[in-house]
Formats: structure tokens, C-alpha cells, sequence
């Protein structure tokens, strides 16, 4: 175990939350790592530190000990802003707020479940030492290795099941990430020959402006703002004594995609989204498109490995709710997010999030063909976004659990069968990764409010007419707590047989 302290010397913690209008506390890890990995690249970026930085990227994301605190008024300052002859711009001035916390307590502590090495823990040491402030400059911080044995006992841990806060993570490749970011290489570059440009004569200076014309367009290359892409769900420790949870075939980590412009859809052209967002993904994959993504082996057949599932998020479960679609995800194998994936996972995914020249979150447009609709969406990455919008809502973990959008049997029940409809259900939530159901029920509208009836979605015809298209709604019961999030059925890549927790009543 590690822990590492961060006292706010000012009684005072400075830092906005993404939507830059509210103090984010507590201070999330992702943050935390930033700031230890600025002081690395100010000082000198020694081999010993990188190496340290680099293990506590891949470890699982830290448990907090952070307690309350009072949100103070925002300090609003006002930057002139220089001209390009160097005087002062005579527009008027933007103020900028600055929102801060009063913590109830001055230090936070993040507790990993992980032990480096004497040597990466020496250069954790070392790196904390260096940490000056977390957040706005006006956040001064002290930090350290708390020593071994007095490890605090931390009061938010991640993974928790019912979650308070989602705070953003470093992941494998962050480092990396970094440097890429930053753009040293080509500004260090574009400095050398600007720097020779100013002392060349004749053909030397026309070939030095030919250079940085053809290398660089003739404009000093971007530094582009760095991103922390993961996020993971904290909440009260959970109880030592707590049941054992079955983990399903896709990672509980999935993409979440909230619709931002467009119009209001229902789940009946869920398979039109599924396919046009496979499409985007195809695209931004390029040439090589992986296995894992495509569905499809190197021959063009059906992958047997898993692969890449494409769902709604629909407004469904609550009274009233109207089963319109909120977002989408994209849930992806178990194992990709480990870090020997990582590199992988950003060269096909990266170009259809995020924007390769500045690093911010890219708008994916969707649209039918032809075109009746047109949508708009962003990966989601506020911090209480809506509950059909949170991973937990999809995930569970649950023992009872009941269709969305209808299951698609693998082949037509045979008539006049009992029982034959309930056989072919058990069967494919095995043949989807899950164990059979202890108990099950065949319906032909959704438990969910807002779903609807299995004959309100168009028909599954995603591989050929010949194939079953026989459709119902299901909710089912296991013998122990399962996380998801749960698809089963033929349509599962595709958004149909997608399962939600049956709780008795949830908080909008």
C-alpha cells in the first residue's frame, strides 16, 4: 500500500470542475497526477521519476480521504490582454471567476492498494517535494509519502456500486499522452531553424524559410491543452462482508455518448443509431480496423471473439419517463482497458472522441440514410450527469434484471412447445457470457416504464432476412449479484436485448 498527502496551505482549494463554473472538490486524482507530473517535466524529467509516474498510471485508480467542505464566493479577476504590438488591448476586459472550497479538513490523502518498489517509491518522494499547488495557482499545496503504517483509512473508494462523485483517473499511456500533448519535439524543432533564420544570408535563409514552410506551414507549431480521458465512480467503502458480484463480458468502464443537438428519438431506430455509430467509429478507425471493433475476422466472417457492443441510453425505469434516447455507448470486451491495450484502444478510438490537433472532445454527428434525422453527440464527462446517463444505472451490480429493448432469439421456437420460448431465453444469456438465470419471466411489454412493447421495435434484420426475428421482452432473476452492463440475444452488438437493474424505485 501507498498513500500520498496533500495539505492546501491556505486553508483554500482552487480548482474549477469541467464546466468551469463550479469548485471541484474533492480534488480529483487525475488531478493530483497532473500536477506530480508538471513538477516532473520542470525539473529536470529524470528516467527514475518518469519510470515512478508510469507505474501509478497503470495501478487502479486510488481510495480518498477527503472530507467536506464549504463552497466560498468565486474570486472574479480581470486580465488585460496584450496586442500584438505589445501594448495593451483596448476591448473590454472578461473577468474570469476563480470558484474555491474551505475544506472542513486541510489534507487529502490517496490511498493506492499497490506497493512499488523501494526505488519508484524513493522518486515518488522526490516528485511530491516538488508539488507547489494543485489547481489555480493561488492553491498552494504541500505533499508527501505518508510513511508506511499510518495509512489513513479512506472514507470514498472506487468502484462503488452506488456512486457519489465521478472523478476523473489517470490510465495506462498518460505520460505518453503528455508528451504527445505538449508537442516538444516539433517546437524545439520549429526554434532551432527560426533561430538559424535570424543570422542566414542567401540561399541558406530561402532554404531555412522553405523549411519551416514545409515542415510547419510557416507558423510555430500548437501546444495542445492535455486531457485525462477516464473517469471512475467513487463512493462509501463498501462492507468487507458484502456479496459476491458475477462480472459480465464487457467492461463496466463503457464510453458514454450524451446526445448534445438533434431531435427527441425513441428506441425504435435503435438499430439505425447502433449502425450509424458503428460507422463513425469504422471511419475514425482508418485502414486497420481491429477485430475487436469491426466484428469481423480477417476473412470478413463473424468474429467467435468478443467484440465492440453499440447501445442506447434511453430515459426509461421512472414515472413518466418516455423511452427517448438520452446517449449512447459503446461498451467495449473485458481486457482492452489493461495496459497492454491502452496504445491500441487511443489509435482507434482516439480520432472519433477526441480532436488529434488540440486534444478536446470531438461532436460525433449521426444520421439516418436517408436523412430523416440528424444527431449530435459528445462523450459525457459532467460529474452528476442525468441517472440514464451514469454507467451504474446499466451496470448494477443486481440479481434481478429486466429488458429494455427486446430480446432477439438465435433461432424460432417450435410450435405448440411449452416452455420452448423460455429454453431458447436461458440459452442465450449463457451463449452471451452470462450465467443462466434461476428464474425467468416472458413478457411482451418492458418492466421498465418508457420501453414499451416488443412489437414497437422495428424487427432485428442485421444478418439476413433468413434469420430469426422473433422478439420478446424478458425479465430474469440469478442466483447472485451480476454487473453489467448486461445485452443479450442476436442484437446484442446492435442495442437490442439491452438489460437495466430492476430497483424498486430510483431517484431522478
Amino acid at each position: 500500500m501507498i498513500a500520498l498527502g496533500v495539505r492546501y496551505l491556505t486553508g483554500y482549494a482552487a480548482a474549477t470542475n469541467l464546466a468551469r463554473q463550479n469548485a471541484e472538490w474533492p480534488p480529483h486524482p487525475g488531478r493530483v497526477f497532473m500536477a506530480m507530473a508538471a513538477a516532473h517535466f520542470e525539473t529536470g524529467e529524470d528516467p527514475a521519476e518518469r519510470a515512478a509516474l508510469e507505474w501509478l498510471e497503470t495501478a487502479p485508480p486510488p481510495a480518498l480521504r477527503a472530507s467536506g467542505a464549504d463552497e466560498r464566493s468565486p474570486v472574479r479577476a480581470y486580465v488585460p490582454v496584450n496586442d500584438e504590438t505589445g501594448g495593451i488591448d483596448k476591448r473590454p476586459r472578461q473577468d474570469r471567476a476563480f470558484p474555491r472550497v474551505r475544506p472542513y479538513e486541510d489534507s487529502v490523502f490517496l490511498i493506492w492498494n499497490a506497493s512499488p518498489e523501494p526505488s519508484l517509491r524513493s522518486a515518488l518522494d522526490r516528485i511530491c517535494r516538488k508539488v507547489t499547488r494543485i489547481g489555480h495557482s493561488s492553491s498552494a499545496v504541500q505533499m508527501w509519502i505518508v510513511p508506511e503504517g499510518q495509512e489513513p483509512a479512506p472514507n470514498l473508494t472506487p468502484g462503488a456500486d452506488a456512486y457519489d462523485y465521478r472523478l476523473r483517473v489517470a490510465s495506462p499511456g498518460t505520460m505518453r499522452s503528455l508528451v504527445d500533448s505538449f508537442n516538444r519535439a516539433a517546437i524545439e524543432e520549429f526554434e532551432r531553424i527560426n533561430d538559424s533564420l535570424a543570422d542566414a544570408t542567401g540561399k541558406e535563409k530561402g532554404r531555412l524559410k522553405k523549411e519551416l514552410t514545409e515542415k510547419f506551414g510557416g507558423e510555430r507549431p500548437a501546444y495542445r491543452r492535455p486531457q485525462l480521458h477516464r473517469w471512475a465512480g467513487y463512493g462509501k467503502p463498501e462492507s468487507d462482508t458484502r456479496e459476491p458480484v458475477i462480472d459480465g463480458p464487457f467492461d463496466a468502464d463503457f464510453i458514454v455518448l450524451a446526445q448534445e443537438d438533434g431531435s427527441a428519438l425513441g428506441l425504435e431506430p435503435t438499430l439505425r443509431l447502433t449502425s450509424a455509430l458503428r460507422n463513425a467509429a469504422m471511419k475514425a478507425a482508418g485502414e486497420q480496423v481491429p477485430e475487436w471493433l469491426s466484428g469481423h475476422d480477417e476473412n470478413g466472417n463473424a468474429t467467435r471473439r468478443p467484440h465492440v457492443a453499440f447501445f442506447p441510453l434511453p430515459y426509461v425505469g421512472f414515472d413518466f419517463a418516455d423511452g427517448h434516447v438520452m446517449g449512447m455507448a459503446m461498451a467495449l470486451p473485458k481486457g482492452l482497458g489493461e495496459a497492454g491495450h491502452a496504445t491500441e484502444l487511443r489509435r482507434v478510438l482516439g480520432n472519433l472522441l477526441f480532436n488529434p490537433e488540440t486534444g478536446e472532445d470531438r461532436t460525433i454527428s449521426l444520421w439516418s440514410n436517408p436523412e430523416t434525422w440528424r444527431l449530435t453527440f459528445c462523450r459525457e464527462t459532467r460529474e452528476r450527469p442525468p441517472v440514464s446517463l451514469r454507467r451504474q444505472t446499466w451496470t448494477g451490480p443486481a440479481w434481478e434484471w429486466g429488458s429494455v429493448t427486446p430480446v432477439v432469439l438465435h433461432h424460432y421456437p417450435k410450435k405448440n412447445r411449452e416452455g420452448d420460448v423460455e429454453r431458447i431465453v436461458r440459452e442465450a444469456f449463457v451463449s452471451a457470457g452470462f450465467p443462466e438465470p434461476r428464474e425467468i419471466a416472458v413478457h411482451s411489454v418492458s418492466h421498465h416504464v418508457g420501453a414499451g412493447h416488443a412489437k414497437s421495435m422495428p424487427p432485428f434484420t442485421d444478418g439476413g432476412p433468413e434469420l430469426c426475428r422473433y422478439q420478446v421482452h424478458v425479465c430474469a432473476t440469478f442466483t447472485q449479484s451480476l454487473r453489467g452492463p448486461m445485452l443479450v440475444g442476436r442484437g446484442r452488438f446492435r442495442g437490442y436485448g439491452l438489460f437495466r437493474p430492476m430497483w424498486k424505485k430510483e431517484a431522478q
